[in-house]
């Protein structure tokens, strides 16, 4: 075996050692993966919005709904690279296509993914180029910085810097980004610190009361989840980690790549620690009606089966 493909071999080795630990600890639930049995269905669909008589741009868009729909995440690429080419760059797009990428390299074989995590790198560094305030890619960034090698462009000195800006632009964020970087690290005292302070702040707006929809325009699609996520972890302030999953659940679309059992789990979670026993057992069961085999929430259920 020659030295360069030894190096390959390490180097996608540190990815998914480092993906597997970093999900590992902070309980990631797994992006959705296209039905093999939907395969035909997904087939007429996209041969009928080719033949429509409709714009290109539209076409395109539609091609976007619908792969991301069947979870044909190479699809999905492709039509938001097409999108940008007729376009033009944006920090959106950019910021779309390394997501895309990410998840391409979660689910593809080993040797096949570099491309597509160097891909995502490179993305998300366009995006904040094009628009230096554009918050999704500073969230999506920082994580990708802790958790890819620095052969592929991971940094986690330019996490901390990218983290430090966000919580000037955005206090909120900022904090919850400052937590991955923390957590990352292993330092659940400094993790716990940064989400104290974001979950604070969430108070002091009253985030139970206000416009949620307003407030989570300017953010990441899964953001709600993370809040909700990272109330249930660290016990935090859970009555707002459940205004927080309830909104990710009530605007819940077959384009999100989040499993929605992993929601109602994250739910269960909250409202048991407030002893809404009734409320956790109802949406534990929930979770496992749509997935029996989901390990994490068998395990939840046999942890409290007094109370559930």
């Amino acid at each position: 075996m020659g030295l360069d493909q030894r190096a390959n071999r390490l180097i996608v080795f540190l990815i998914f050692c480092l993906i597997t630990v970093v999900c590992f600890a902070q309980e990631k639930p797994p992006f959705l993966k296209s039905d093999a049995n939907k395969n035909k269905e997904y087939e007429f669909l996209y041969n009928e919005v080719v033949n429509s008589k409709v714009s290109q741009l539209e076409k395109i868009n539609q091609r976007i709904r619908l792969a991301s729909t069947y979870k044909k995440q190479k699809d999905v690429l492709v039509a938001l690279e097409e999108k940008l080419s007729l376009t033009g760059e944006t920090a959106a797009l950019h910021y779309l296509i390394a997501g895309t990428n990410g998840i391409i390299a979660l689910q593809t074989s080993q040797f096949f993914s570099i491309p597509y995590v160097k891909a995502m790198m490179e993305n998300f560094n366009l995006s904040l180029k094009i628009d230096p305030e554009y918050v999704p890619s500073y969230e999506g960034y920082v994580e990708a910085l802790c958790m890819v090698p620095s052969l592929l462009g991971g940094d986690l000195n330019l996490a901390k810097q990218l983290a430090a800006k966000l919580e000037q632009m955005s206090p909120v964020e900022g904090h919850f980004a400052q937590g991955f970087i923390a957590k990352t690290l292993r330092d659940e005292t400094a993790a716990k610190v940064h989400y104290a302070k974001a979950f604070d702040l969430l108070i002091q707006i009253n985030f139970c009361d206000v416009d949620l929809s307003n407030f989570f325009a300017s953010k990441s699609m899964n953001f709600p989840y993370k809040i909700a996520e990272v109330s249930a972890h660290f016990e935090i302030a859970s009555t707002i980690g459940v205004c927080a999953i309830d909104y990710f659940i009530e605007n819940y679309t077959p384009l999100y790549n989040l499993p929605l059992e992993w929601a109602y789990f994250r739910k269960a979670q909250l409202h048991l620690k407030l002893e809404e026993d009734a409320k956790a057992k109802r949406w534990i069961n929930k979770a496992l009606e749509i997935n029996p085999n989901f390990k994490q929430a068998k395990q939840f259920k046999k942890n409290h089966q007094r109370r559930l």
